[in-house]
Parts: structure tokens; sequence; C-alpha cells
């Protein structure tokens, strides 16, 4: 190979010199110059060695040859001025053609810049593979994983590739975490999709038209529309699609039926449908999903369970524990219809109905140990429907002024049914029981959300001289009844037994009204900037309630009781007045300023005229307080290379407490736990200082990333727990919990993550994910009329370490996680709280002849030092085995078997400053789904089937022989597709 490319320079040279003596040097360009990269969304890339020809623009015939050097450069010296036409060709990638002539260039030499190459979608079966592809390549603030290199089942969806991805987490709720940062929405292709429900993207699209995945730390809309740093980078999935499936139609239906394996309820029938059709044209893009299943993929996120928070009792819920039926719908569109209206949104609707069951212990973190545990079975049967529009509108009307409108509108309901016992235990575990209660909640819920934002951006004659106005709506109304029952019994004092049988009513209403302003003005030179902002936010909230007891007389619930009929009123307004400082350089870019943060709150309970018969009942009016913050602004980014950065930013959060949190109402649907809030809240105020250094070796295909934060919160929101006594001071067992401002929790957070291939052709890769944190947290307690301020802290550390293996016929992935977490209480005579869990998961998939293909996966967890009873193993294994049939592999068929060893468990831990908590829940377990799908495909250019001539052929079989760009090697290329 190497004498072969020796000769064809050789060649090239002795045709460049040909030309040169026939060359007229008074009627000539000295040179033609360019450099060749690949078009890419956020950095370009070098390409190394692609063929550069000069032709004749009337009969196309050859003229000049080269080939590009190590920096993607050329250079064609002593060039006839006359009519040409610039061909650029490599491998994998579209030929790209420019036309020079005398009139277009007058000058003595041509210098093209930056000339863009974009990938091929042509799949050719004579290109031999000679590299696997990269699983994950880090730049500057994106991480991109590759799909093909992880050879997913032929059902799979995006969410089951994000399990298997280095540094991703998914927990049972569907919630994606990044290196520790939560990803809030999801994009295709740069355009935004459902809006900020990931779930609508995560657990429908399916992983065929998916070419890359990229995690991206994006900076707010605001930002990238008016260049104003507003301090709200988000942590976002953008889903690029495969070259060649941008134009046309593109659709994947699949319909299964199946059965528990072993009989698990009365109705033991498993079924799943889901289908999605999209339409791509130039800049336009539809997509209509559907998916309906009682398999638990709820592939949408809940916005029933919000507006029932308030009045429930409180326990966790998530579409990965007990058992769900879900219908999910909805219409996502994006285009651009001219150069001044650019059009986007979505609707869907949702359904669910969940039955989930719950088995938890507490241990309480006590100054003694008389009522330190607790025991909790509970049964929570719900249904909830939403429908939600998103609509964004973008006029530009000229270059200088951009209006953007975005709205959103959102309609819910739901009905719950929950049951529960608990009972409390004093001293040691198996120790005098204290009391117990029985509970039975019934709710009827409704919500509406309406919000409208309209930002107005004017750019000014001069360069980088900017203003920009924003003003934003929103209206949350939420609203509910139903009944609760419940019945307490204390062992020692039964004078304190209760019986509740009450008819609840609750309208909670939240509005917010804010209002922005910016000016940038560049000074010195025009990478620099000055910028000025303002913003307001006004915040009133109104929640009123009231509790009627049941009559035994009148058989109806017709006794106002004023202690569990208390409402609120509370006003926030919060402004911020910063100026910065921006510099942007090639190597590095900063911004450094300073902010101030007034807030203003005032509060009041009352209890509402329900009969009219005069003014509310005022219970207190809470005096106004003001505080103010100030904090630092700074963002520093090196560039080292194209390879490897470091950053650091520190940034502040202003977060409002919830409608739950200042609600001063007791909620006592849990009779042994009640619950109220606190109208005197503070907004919290919480630091962030983040550290970060990523590099990626293109040439190895090696890759670190790597974070370090510090947060420290000022009026963190935390609760203040007390436990009942009687009139002799005697605890009965009860515990009151409201929240309250605390200074002085703070965390530190680490990890790494590295990547590495081994061998010639890079087939075994491996990657670590190495984290590591640690969090001061601060709670009280009151015991016997003393109180107690406990200083939680916890060390946890994990890692992660994976092995994957592929050739044309297998893929293997090996993974081994361990977590160590150790959390001590300042409270005397409490033991550190030490747990461990660990698990071991093997994924693969067989490639057989006549598109046979079987995929299976096994995994294995262990707990250690949980509670009793609730260190259980678990080995989950799935399988499944599809068949590929028609011409053009449209339709398959597939048998899954999921929990084949039926062991599947739902575990879960809670740390809190005041108690841990292990809570086991009813699962899904072993079933078999028999399925059909079809994949239909009509794009606007076809690929497997375009003629290739004879002159594309030996070039292609030229620059094989060449490295394909500086520092990768060559790219794989396979025609069925499973290999990119």
């Amino acid at each position: 190979m190497k004498y072969q490319k020796n000769c064809l320079l050789i060649c090239f040279i002795l045709l460049a010199s040909i030309q040169c003596i026939h060359a007229q040097t008074s009627s000539t360009w000295k040179e033609i110059r360019g450099n060749i990269v690949e078009h890419t969304d956020s950095t370009d890339l070098i390409v190394e060695n692609a063929i550069i020809r000069l032709l004749s623009s009337r009969d196309s015939s050859a003229i000049k040859y080269t080939i590009t050097d190590k920096n993607g450069i050329f250079v064609l010296p002593s060039v006839e001025k006359n009519n040409y036409i610039l061909s650029i060709s490599f491998l994998g990638y579209n030929t790209t053609y420019q036309k020079i002539s005398p009139e277009k260039f007058p000058g003595n030499t041509i210098n093209l810049g930056k000339i863009k190459l974009d990938e091929n979608a042509v799949m050719l079966s004579e290109v031999i593979v000679l590299a696997e592809i990269p699983e994950v390549v880090v730049k500057q603030d994106t991480m991109e994983y590759n799909p093909a290199a992880f050879r997913m089942p032929e059902s799979a969806v995006v969410e089951d590739l994000l399990k298997r991805l280095p540094g991703v987490e998914v927990d049972n709720d569907g919630k994606i975490t990044v290196i520790g940062k939560e990803v809030t929405r999801i994009f295709v292709d740069g355009k935004e999709f459902f809006g900020n429900d990931p779930k609508m993207a995560t657990k429908n699209l399916t992983l065929d038209i998916i070419d890359k995945v990229q995690v991206i730390d994006k900076k707010s809309d605001l930002e990238l529309l008016t260049g104003v740093d507003d301090g709200e980078e988000e942590t976002v999935i953008n889903l690029t699609i495969k070259k060649g499936m941008k134009k046309g139609w593109i659709s994947n239906t699949a319909i299964g039926a199946g059965a528990f394996v072993d009989n698990q309820v009365e109705n033991d029938a498993r079924y799943a449908g889901n289908a999605f059709v999209s339409r791509f044209l130039d800049d336009k893009q539809f997509t209509l999903l559907f998916n309906s299943n009682n398999v638990n993929n709820r592939g949408f996120t809940d916005g029933g369970n919000i507006s029932r928070s308030g009045m429930r009792s409180g326990g966790s819920r998530g579409d990965g524990n007990g058992l769900s039926s879900s219908v999910t719908g909805g219409l996502n569109g994006m285009g651009i219809i001219n150069d001044q209206w650019k059009l986007g949104g979505n609707i869907r609707y949702n359904y669910a109905d969940e039955l989930i069951k719950r088995k938890a212990f507490r241990q309480n973190f006590l100054k003694n140990d008389s009522t330190s545990y607790r025991n909790t079975l509970s049964n929570d049967q719900s249904y909830s429907n939403n429908i939600a529009f998103d609509g964004k509108v973008e006029f530009t009307p000229d270059t200088m002024n951009t209006f953007v409108l975005t709205t959103r509108l959102s309609f819910n309901d739901s009905y719950s049914n929950d049951y529960s016992f608990q009972n409390t235990l004093a001293g040691d575990i198996d120790s005098t029981l204290v009391n117990y209660s029985e509970a039975n909640t019934i709710l009827n819920t409704n919500g509406r959300v309406m919000n409208a934002e309209l930002t107005y951006a004017h750019k000014f004659q001069k360069k980088g001289r900017r203003l920009n106005f924003t003003g934003e709506v929103n209206f949350n109304r939420n609203s509910g009844e139903g009944t609760n029952i419940s019945t307490s019994r204390f062992r020692n004092r039964p004078i304190n037994n209760r019986n509740l049988n009450q008819e609840l009513f609750n309208n909670s209403n939240r509005d917010m009204y804010r209002f922005r302003a910016s000016y940038i003005e560049p000074v010195w030179k025009t990478n620099n900037t000055l910028q000025f902002t303002y913003n307001i936010r006004y915040n009133p909230t109104e929640n009123t309630r009231k509790t009627y007891d049941y009559d035994p007389f009148t058989e109806s619930y017709s006794i106002l009781n004023p202690i569990y009929s208390r409402s609120m009123e509370n006003i926030f307004i919060n402004q911020t007045l910063g100026a910065s400082f921006n510099a942007v350089h090639d190597k590095y870019s900063y911004n450094v300023g300073v902010n101030v943060f007034p807030s203003y709150s005032q509060s009041k309970t009352f209890v509402k005229d329900y009969y009219g018969n005069g003014s509310d009942s005022l219970i207190y009016d809470f005096p106004k307080r003001s505080i103010v913050n100030y904090a630092p602004q700074l963002n520093f980014t090196y560039r080292f290379s194209k390879e490897s950065n470091i950053r650091f930013s520190y940034r502040e959060r202003i977060e409002q407490p919830s409608v739950t949190q200042l609600d001063p109402t007791e909620n006592n649907t849990n009779p042994l736990n009640i619950r109220r809030g606190n109208p005197d809240l503070l907004p919290s105020f919480t630091h962030t200082g983040a550290f970060r250094y990523n590099l990626n070796k293109r040439e190895s295909q090696r890759s670190l990333a790597s974070n370090l934060a510090y947060t420290y919160t000022e009026n963190d929101i935390v609760n203040y727990t007390s436990y009942e006594e009687d009139i002799n001071g005697n605890g009965t067992g009860v515990q009151h919990t409201r929240p309250v401002n605390v200074s002085g929790s703070w965390s530190l957070f680490g990890d790494v993550l590295y990547n590495t291939p081994f061998g010639a052709l890079k087939r075994l890769k491996f990657s670590t994910h190495t984290r590591g944190s640690f969090n001061n947290r601060i709670g009280f307690v009151r015991i016997s009329r003393q109180a107690y301020q406990n200083i939680s802290q916890t060390f946890s550390t994990s890692e992660v370490i994976s092995l994957s293996y592929s050739k044309d016929w297998f893929y293997g992935q090996l993974r081994g996680n361990i977590r160590y977490s150790n959390t001590s209480n300042s409270i005397e005579d409490r033991e550190n709280q030490i747990s461990t869990n660990y698990g071991l998961t093997y994924n693969t998939q067989l490639f057989f002849p006549h598109d046979w293909t079987l995929s299976s996966d096994i995994s294995y967890r262990a707990n250690k030092g949980l509670s009793t009873g609730y260190n259980k193993n678990e080995t989950v294994w799935n399988a499944e085995i599809s068949k590929q049939f028609l011409s053009r592999k449209q339709a398959s068929v597939r048998v899954k078997w999921t929990d084949i060893l039926q062991q599947a468990l739902s575990i879960d831990r809670n740390v809190n400053v005041n108690y841990i908590e292990d809570s086991e829940y009813n699962t899904l377990t072993s079933f078999f789904l028999v399925s059909f799908s079809y994949r239909f495909n009509q794009m606007g250019t076809k690929r497997t089937d375009r003629k290739i001539n004879r002159e594309n052929i030996e070039e292609y079989r030229k620059s094989s022989t060449m490295p394909s760009r500086s520092g990768t090697g060559n790219r794989s290329r396979q025609s069925s597709g499973n290999r990119r």
C-alpha cells in the first residue's frame, strides 16, 4: 500500500510539473489553495488525503491533481487563468464541486478557505471494513455517542441504548443523568421534540433512524437568540438523523401480544403496540407518535401527578414500579416557512393506569430510641389523563429585528385511591408496638397551565450592539376533592385514639409575571462586550382549603373543621441586576461580572368564609420580609487544541418554595406523619462552582471527560420534625413535619469518564466511570420539648467498568458496577449507616444467516447493609429472537421473553437528614411477547440502488488505501448497515 501511495504521489507531481511548463506566466494564477474539513454540527474536522482535481469546464478533462496534507490544506500552483471546475472527493463523502473563473477571481491568487464535505450515505459492499467506529467522542461542550458501535437489538428504542452508554444513567422513572447532570429536553436534528418531556423521544423513537446521540450543555433559548448569558444553561440530548434519511417519509409500526409466564394477576394478557411516522422535507420536520401497552412502558411524563401532590400522603411513585397501562399519542412539527417565518410546536395526549404496592421500613435519627422505627404497607390505584399543546413562532422581518413567541397549554385530570397501614416500634426493632394506623384516601384532581413568552431582540448597526426585551406570564390552576378515612390506635395511651372521616376540597392558584431586559455594548474590540441585565419576577399564590367532618346525625359531611381548613396567600418578588464583561479569543474566552438579587415576600393565613356570613377569619399575617443576595459571575474556557480544553464556571440559582411547602394546613392523610407547610419560607439561594476537563484523541479513539463541582445553599429548605406528646409528656409516636430555612448545606461532587479501544482494528473497547460525592445536610428534630440539630454527612463512591467486543456476526458488552455509601449523623449514639450494592450485566447480539438475530441480556444485582428483609439479590435474564424478511428487510417477527428466572425486584433506599428508609415495590416480572413490525422508508434519494460508475469505483479503490483523515484511520462502511 505504501508503494501504491508513493507511485500515486509521484504521478501527481509529474502531472503538475508538465502543466507548469506549458503555463503562460503572464496570464496565470499564482496558486489555488483551500482547506478541506468535515461538515459537523459543532467543530470542523480535518480531512487528510482528500483528492483534489482541477477539471476543464468545457469537457471535464483533468488539468491538475493533488491531495490534502495532514492539516487538510491543498495547493495547486501556477494555474492558467481560465474557466474550471474544482472537484473535491474522498471515501465516504459526497463529492463537492466549485466553479472557478477569471471573472469570479480577478486577483493573482485564489484562496477558497474552508470547504466542507458531507458524509455520503451510500453503503458499498466492495469497501473493506478496516476499523471500528468509536463508542464516544468528547468535544468542548458535547459528548457524542455512536449507536452503531453498540449493535442494539432490532426492536430497541432510544432508552434501551442510553442504559448501555458509558456515563449515562436511567432510573426507574425514566429520568436521565449524564455525568451527574439531569437531561431536561430532547432535540431531533437540533429541533425541540415534544417540549420538556424527554420520554416522548427516549421511549418511542426506534434506533434505526438515529445516527448520533449528542449530550450537549446547551445555552438557554434566550441566550442563543440575544447573546445574553442568563445563567440558565441546561443539559439536553440531540438525536441526529442518519444521512440520506432527511428527505422523505419514514415509518415504523409494531404490534405484539403475550402473557405472564406465571399467572400474576387475574387478567394476565400482555400487549404492546407503537407506531411513528416522520416526514423530513428540507427545513421541515413532522413526527406522529402512538404507543399503547400494559408492560410498564410509560412513554411520557404524567402531568396529572403534579396537581394532587398537595393532597396526597406523599408516597413514592415511578413508572418503573408497580404495574401500569398507558396510551400515548402526539404530533410534533417544526419548519421554516420562508426567510421571515419559522414555526414549530406539538400536541400530545397521555393516559395512565397504575397499581403500585409498597412495603417500607424506616429508621429515624432520634436523640433516644423510644420511637425510632416504622413499618409501612400501601396500595395505590390511580388513573390520569393529560393533554398539552406547545407552540413557537419566530418572525424576522429583517436582519436587525427578531420576535419570538412561545406558548404552552396543559390540561390534566386524575383519580387515585390510596390505602396504607403503618405501625411504630419503640427501642429495638423487635420491641414494643407503640401505635398503628390505617388510612384510605380517595382524590379527584384536575389542573390547567397556561404560559406565554414574547421576546424582542434588536441588533444595531454597530456590530455586537444589542438590545433585548422579554415578557412572560404563567397561570397555574389546580383543584381537587376527595375523602380521607383513617383510624389511629395507641397501645399504651388509648385516650389519644383517633377516627377521622373527612371530605377534602383544595384550590391552588399560582401565577407568574416576568420582565427581562438586557443591553450589550462592544468595547475596545468586536470580541469584547459589556453586558447589562435586569430581571423582575412577580409570583402571587393563593391556596384555599376546606375540610368537612362527617356528621352521623345528618349522615353528611357538614361540619367545617377550622384546623384542617386553613388557607394561604403569598407574594414573592425577585429581582436580578447584573453587569458583566465578555471576551472571546481563539484559545480562550471568559465572562466575569457581578449580580445583585433583591427579593421580597409577604404571607398570611386565614379561614375562608364559606358560608357568606362575613369576611374571612385572619389567623396570622406574617411580617414582610426582604433580603438581598450578592454573587459574582464567572465563566472561563481554555482550548489547548481541538482535542482538549478546560472550563470553569460559577453559577447561582434561586429556587422558590412550592405550594405544598407554603400551605400551613395540616395534611393528615398519613395519620402517623402529619405534614404542613410554612408561609414564612424564603427562597433558597444556591452557589455552584464547577470545573471540567475534556480530552479526545481521534487517532487512538481515546476520550476523557472529568468534572468537579461544589455547591453551597443559603436558606436551604429542610424539614423540621417534631414528635407528639400527650398531656403527661409521653410520646405517642406521631410525627409532625414542616419545612424551615437553614444555611450551611453543601456538597462536593466529582467524576471521571475514560474510554479507549484495543487492537489494530479497535474491536475491543474499554470504559470506566468513577464517581464520588460528599453531602453535608442539616435537619432539626424536636423530642420531649427540646429541639436538636442533626448534621447528616454522606460519602458515596461508585465505579462502572465496561468491556465490549464486536465482529460482523457478534456483539458483546460486559459491565460491572459497585456503589458504596456511608452516612454519619451528629446526634449522639448513632452508628454510621453503611450500604453497598453491586452488580454485573452482560448484553449480547448474535447475527445468523438469513437475517436471524438472537439478543440476550443477563444482570445480577446484590444489596448489602439495608434493613432486615431488604438485602435481596436478583438475577434478571431477558432474551429475544427476531427474523427480518421481505426484499428490503422492512418486516420482522420477534419473540421476547423477559425475566426468564422470575427474580426481578424493585428495591430503593432513601437517605434523609432525619431518617433512612428502605422500600420494596411490586414490579413487572416474567412475561413473553410475540410481535410483528413493519418499516416504511421512502426517501428523496435512493441509497442502495444508486448506480456507481467505473470512475467512482476506481476512485474509492484508490482512496481506500489511504488514511481517512488526520488521526482517525479508515472509517467503517458495510452494506448490511450493521456498522457504519
